[in-house]
């Protein structure tokens, strides 16, 4: 009676632990041409589970993977929107065992150095500055970049490819498009910049020469010319500002390493109204005295 106690305690516990066992399925995550490294998930059936999936990643600190795609269970691709940062979430309900298969570009980028607003063409997929390996793309950046003073800014007069010789940019456009850089690496852009500085020539009498934007250290010819006088004559007396040469020329020199504002002073002459006016006087003079003696009777 005791031995059938016992069998009885051993065998009833086993069988329903049979019965209430937990099953569990996997989960194999794959990534195509071997971007990143395959991992198992092991999960109890019938379990919902969110796979996490970062958008962008390295292996090598020079190429970047970007997440395009994915697939499970060798079934059809499926697109994703194309983020250059935070995670792509995918969830599964475990009923059996599945493979996932991420599929993602690899991408390099375009560093550019000297500058802060250039735009892209085409555009990045991840819309930042890096792009799909084999791409073909070329940076736009403006001619003239002001500053917090409306008299100084900077244009562009050169850049450079991975620390090659500096390419001259020239021309009269707004923007400087570059030339179509091919994207099989990364790729470090340097621009060069001129600082340049507004020249302010004025007088408030004739007219002057040589306002303008000139390249910080330039030799910049300043002139005043004189204008049209009738009665006051005007005389150049001097230039008010910085000027190089000497300041009672009407024709001299300054250097363009700040904003400048030259003004040329004039003194006026009242010379030939003063004659004129004595000139009017004497001929009133003559006129009177004429008049007066042809109107004396005779005797």
């Amino acid at each position: 009676m005791l031995v059938l106690v016992l069998l009885l305690f051993i065998t009833v516990p086993s069988s329903l632990a049979e019965h209430l066992q937990i099953n569990q399925v996997t989960i194999n995550v794959n990534y195509e041409n071997h971007t990143s490294n395959p991992y198992a998930i092991h999960i109890t059936e019938h379990q919902k589970y969110t796979i996490s999936q970062k958008h962008s990643w390295t292996t090598d600190g020079i190429t970047r993977y970007n997440l395009q795609s994915y697939s499970i269970d060798n079934g059809p691709v499926v697109p994703i929107n194309r983020l250059f940062d935070g995670n792509f979430t995918l969830d599964l309900v475990a009923e059996s065992n599945h493979s996932i298969l991420f599929i993602a570009k690899p991408q390099f980028e375009m560093s550019l150095h000297g500058i802060t607003n250039a735009t892209f063409f085409p555009a990045s997929p991840t819309n930042d500055n890096w792009f799909d390996a084999g791409s073909d793309e070329q940076f736009i950046v403006p001619r003239m970049i002001p500053s917090d003073n409306q008299y100084t800014k900077q244009q562009v007069t050169g850049w450079s490819l991975d620390s090659s010789d500096i390419n001259v940019i020239s021309g009269e456009s707004d923007t400087f498009k570059s030339p179509v850089i091919h994207m099989s690496e990364p790729h470090r852009i340097d621009l060069k910049y001129k600082t340049q500085y507004y020249v302010s020539v004025i007088t408030n009498f004739g007219r002057t020469l040589g306002t303008g934007w000139y390249n910080s250290g330039t030799i910049v010819d300043i002139t005043a010319l004189p204008g049209n006088d009738i009665f006051v004559n005007h005389v150049f007396s001097g230039w008010q500002g910085p000027v190089i040469g000497n300041t009672n020329q009407e024709s001299t020199e300054i250097l363009a390493d700040s904003p400048k504002i030259l003004v040329a002073i004039w003194s006026a002459d009242y010379t030939n109204i003063s004659i004129a006016i004595i000139i009017v006087i004497a001929l009133v003079v003559v006129l009177t005295i004429y008049r007066k003696r042809k109107n004396i009777p005779k005797t």
